[in-house]
């Protein structure tokens, strides 16, 4: 995955944004902090492989580095499904992996509508990680839950849970955000879930089996 970072290094999302190839507000975090850590896909890896995990949800994709590791450790046959924003973001991951020949298809527009859509063709998934709009998270996880989109034993793995310290002081919006989707899922009778203290906070969430 080499070249995706590489890739990513030469964002420029001034140029990006007056081309027309980026909708949203020019990001005000550094290009390379928005890629997932190699550590933490490594987890990512470990846990879809021990659940053999093979359709895949991605919300937030951005240019693929977690994207492209997660479909690198999913079961023959299986099919990652990401979802984001950016048209620029979606082609670039979308061109690679048909030129990789991985089954990997990234869906543009905002993660909300895009994910009630995909509950109503009555898409599952076994493994969901989220990494998108902080606001949105307790909406994506209702949405999930609510129209059955996570199959029994699937794992949710939502990042940012911790918003470096922001969720537990409720310091800032995101923060609080962050706060109401870890107690909403903490409360949710269907699941269970842990939270890692590692990577700005993972949180783990699995669908019980009845």
């Amino acid at each position: 995955m080499k070249d995706v970072v590489e890739e990513t290094t030469t964002l420029d999302f001034q140029k990006l944004h007056s081309e027309g190839k980026m909708k949203g507000p020019i990001p005000g975090y550094d290009k390379m902090n928005m890629i997932s850590s190699t550590g933490q896909v490594q987890l990512l890896q470990f846990f879809i492989r021990k659940l053999k995990s093979r359709n895949i949800l991605e919300i937030g994709s951005y240019m693929g580095y977690g994207t492209f590791g997660m479909a690198e450790a999913m079961a023959p046959g299986g099919k990652v499904t990401g979802i984001d924003i950016e048209p620029y973001f979606c082609d670039f991951v979308n061109k690679t992996a048909r030129q990789r020949k991985l089954n990997i298809e990234v869906k543009q527009g905002s993660a909300l509508p895009v994910l009630e859509s995909l509950a109503k063709e009555g898409n599952k998934y076994d493994f969901i990680y989220v990494d998108c709009q902080k606001s949105e998270y307790c909406d994506y996880f209702k949405i999930i839950m609510d129209n059955g989109m996570l199959v029994p034993d699937g794992m949710i793995a939502a990042d940012n849970a911790l918003w470096s310290g922001h969720s537990i002081a409720r310091s800032n919006h995101s923060g609080r955000c962050l706060d109401d989707f870890n107690s909403l899922v903490a409360q949710d009778t269907r699941v269970t879930s842990a939270l890692l203290p590692c990577y700005d906070g993972l949180l783990l969430i699995q669908h019980r089996v009845s």
